[in-house]
């Protein structure tokens, strides 16, 4: 079956359209003749639709006229129609090659640099870098080697913990992530508190060195003193220490969310319009079709590209869009099934909000509906370190 559709494309034919009385009389002096008709559709009582081959419908001359109809050509199909319309634009299939020469060698440049995520070190530095790597404006880019220079700039830029170069079209995107210094250390000759971090229940509290100012059970606010560095004892003189130790808390953590238990899909009904977009580079053509018929709409795209030859790529895609008209229908979720979804995706939000080193000792979970919607707040309760060291700003 596809041999045969490939031997009518490659001779060419034509879809008809036969009007008058004496359908069946035409059909049968065409058969006489040895014309070949396929796929013949009946429309209404006094029209055929058929497709028939370059030379059966030359022949049909001699039967029309006995049969009482008319015929007219309502579509042209095959390779010899094509062939025909490119000799007839023969300046335009030119011009649009060589814009697409232009274009290919316009766009096998870098143009722009862009750079992101730099705060401390200055775009000039690091342009001044990549300009001795090779990337530069008016670079040749299929001539980078990206990962290359990307190990040349963390080596020659100590302050930078990633580079990540990202060539679209005619810019370079470098993006960088500067090192973050972690906090200094508190040397242990230099007098310290513990303060809290956060605010939480007292679990646990071992005092190393220094004097533990909480214990189990006592509510503690982020940045109070929880082991003092400063020892005073009766009768003695004031002593200023490193203050050593562990303190663990109970703390809290909360989510709220919502999920309603009426979900609305869109289901195809069948009919679609569909428009090419012909891009070029960052320019488009749009063969559009006008307004979308539908009030609702699936779309579904695809892309074909041109092959490029070596390390060139042809920067001319095809972009064809299928609107598909969509009704909406209603469905009705578990109410079950909706509330271990929501659980399962507020945990998820928590447990990426909360420290690594945390144990989970509890979790409350209360629903209430209002109308179709199901609300929820989430309650973990954990135990982690929540102790941290500050220096002692005054000594008197």
């Amino acid at each position: 079956m596809l041999i045969v559709k490939l031997w009518n494309f490659f001779r060419g034919y034509v879809v008809i359209k036969i009007e008058g009385l004496a359908l069946e009389k035409f059909i049968n002096f065409a058969i006489a003749k040895g014309i070949y008709l396929w796929d013949i559709v009946r429309i209404d009582y006094t029209t055929l639709e058929a497709k028939i081959g370059l030379k059966g419908y030359k022949e049909l001359r001699h039967i029309v006229k006995r049969a009482g109809c008319r015929v007219k050509i309502s579509q042209k199909i095959g390779y010899p129609f094509f062939m025909h319309k490119i000799s007839a634009r023969k300046m335009f299939i030119i011009g649009f090659i060589i814009s697409i020469f232009i274009i290919v060698f316009a766009t096998s440049f870098i143009w722009d640099i862009e750079i992101i995520g730099n705060q401390d070190i200055s775009k000039e530095e690091i342009k001044e870098h990549l300009n001795t790597l090779g990337l530069y404006r008016g670079v040749f880019k299929y001539k980078l080697d990206i990962s290359d220079i990307e190990n040349n700039m963390m080596i020659e830029l100590k302050n930078l913990a990633w580079v990540g170069i990202q060539i679209q079209g005619t810019k370079a995107i470098i993006e960088v992530v500067e090192k973050v210094d972690p906090p200094k250390k508190i040397p242990k000759d230099i007098p310290c508190d513990i303060v809290a971090i956060k605010k939480g229940v007292i679990e646990k509290i071992i005092a190393k060195n220094g004097d533990a100012l909480v214990q189990k059970g006592d509510i503690v606010k982020k940045g109070q003193i929880l082991i003092t560095g400063v020892i005073q004892r009766e009768g003695l003189e004031t002593r200023y220490v490193h203050a050593l130790g562990d303190v663990f808390a109970k703390t809290y953590y909360e989510e709220n969310d919502k999920i309603s238990l009426v979900r609305i899909k869109k289901v195809k009904t069948g009919n679609k319009v569909e428009r090419k977009i012909i891009k070029i580079g960052n320019n488009q053509i749009i063969s559009s079709l006008g307004e979308i018929p539908y009030n609702n709409v699936i779309i579904e795209k695809r892309n074909k590209s041109f092959t490029g030859w070596r390390n060139i790529k042809i920067p001319v895609e095809i972009i064809i869009e299928e609107y598909y008209e969509a009704i909406e229908k209603k469905e009705i979720i578990d109410k079950s099934t909706a509330k271990k979804a929501l659980q399962e995706r507020m945990m998820v939000n928590l447990v990426k909000k909360m420290p690594k080193n945390v144990k989970i000792l509890n979790k409350d979970i209360k629903f209430y509906q209002e109308g179709n919607i199901i609300r929820a707040k989430l309650t973990i309760e954990a135990l982690e370190q929540i102790g941290k060291k500050q220096r002692i700003s005054t000594i008197n």
